[in-house]
């Protein structure tokens, strides 16, 4: 999101964060298992400080992994 304050002035850019839970701690194929969670938190951009990598497992419903191994 991008919200303009006044004019000729930079933007203030935000972002949406959806969080996840770790599924008991339990990892597969070596990355941690989480859920999704009804969680949203809107932050500074600039605040993020690094991305992850989530996907979704097939055929499960509200399971997804963290692909550790693409950074």
């Amino acid at each position: 999101m991008e919200f303009f304050t006044k004019k000729d002035k930079n933007p203030i850019n935000l972002v949406l964060i959806q969080w996840y839970n770790e599924i008991d701690e339990e990892t597969m194929y070596g990355c941690l298992r989480l859920w999704l969670t009804c969680q949203y938190t809107c932050v500074y951009l600039d605040s993020v400080d690094m991305s992850v990598h989530i996907v979704a497992r097939n055929n499960c419903e509200n399971e997804y992994l963290v692909n550790k191994y693409i950074f």
